[in-house]
């Protein structure tokens, strides 16, 4: 079983590494103003391996996102590729 520390970076803009490094996006607390679209990338011209889309109401704000397993691997960074009616974004990473 792998144990590793788990670390958060807060984010409030798209186009920017919300971690510039190679790790396990573990979860994700967003805090919403509309209906948003979330989309990390591994590196600014990587594949999205995180979409994340929420209703045009939301119910409940703030929204926490648990990522099951390890987390997804970003080989070269987590980057913020689109920050949609999502006034910021806490990562859990590790």
């Amino acid at each position: 079983m792998m144990q590793t520390d788990v670390k958060s970076v807060y984010a409030t803009g798209a186009a920017a590494n919300a971690y510039a490094a190679p790790t396990r996006v573990k979860g994700v607390y967003m805090d919403l103003s509309g209906a948003g679209v979330l989309e990390l990338s591994d590196g600014a011209s990587g594949a999205v391996l995180l979409k994340l889309t929420t209703a045009a109401t939301p119910t409940q704000n703030p929204v926490y996102v648990p990522i099951p397993g390890e987390g997804i691997r970003f080989s070269t960074s987590v980057y913020v590729k689109t920050l949609t009616n999502i006034t910021g974004i806490t990562v859990f990473y590790g």
